[in-house]
């Protein structure tokens, strides 16, 4: 029995986009979070979309239907597990996602499991308000870092300290 919810798909290397396009052709809500980009030729620059997370989409599952639907995409390797189990992720993680990727802030995804855990924040104005991370430092600078359930990758966004909030830790 599946839970309802969004599913991770890893995929190929350089699968992503076509995976995406593909799973919206079926009749699945799919979503593949990009970011606008400069890249350097030779010849030229040029602005292209990038996935946000190299080597994932994620997929809204209802039924045991579109979960074999979905897994037949050429491209798809196999459905991310956690602990043994499908990886769900929220639907406020992928609302977070979307602010992020659709916003003008910076973003960075990191792995995860190379952070120490940092102080806790909460973002308290703009975009991001309501949301929880930990401040990390990458590359020289301060940023928060949202960790996103059962998949090992997060978002580092720079925000401004004036936005943030500390989170006192209950003892």
């Amino acid at each position: 029995m599946l839970n309802k919810g969004w599913y991770v798909l890893y995929t190929r290397s350089r699968f992503e986009k076509k995976i995406y396009e593909e799973l919206v052709k079926l009749g699945l809500e799919a979503y593949l979070p990009l970011y606008k980009t400069i890249r350097q030729w030779k010849d030229r620059k040029k602005l292209v979309l990038e996935p946000l997370f190299r080597s994932y989409c994620f997929v809204r599952i209802k039924n045991d239907k579109e979960y074999l639907a979905a897994i037949k995409v050429i491209g798809v390797v196999r459905y991310v597990r956690f602990n043994g189990k499908l990886a769900i992720v929220p639907d406020e993680e992928i609302e977070l996602i979307k602010r992020a990727c659709n916003s003008n802030y910076k973003i960075e995804t990191v792995e995860t499991i190379n952070f120490e855990i940092g102080q806790r924040v909460r973002v308290i104005r703009g975009i991001f308000s309501g949301y929880e991370g930990e401040i990390v430092q990458l590359k020289g600078k301060n940023k928060v870092l949202f960790r996103i359930s059962n998949v090992p990758v997060s978002m580092a966004i720079q925000i401004p300290k004036n936005y943030l909030q500390e989170i006192q830790n209950k003892k």
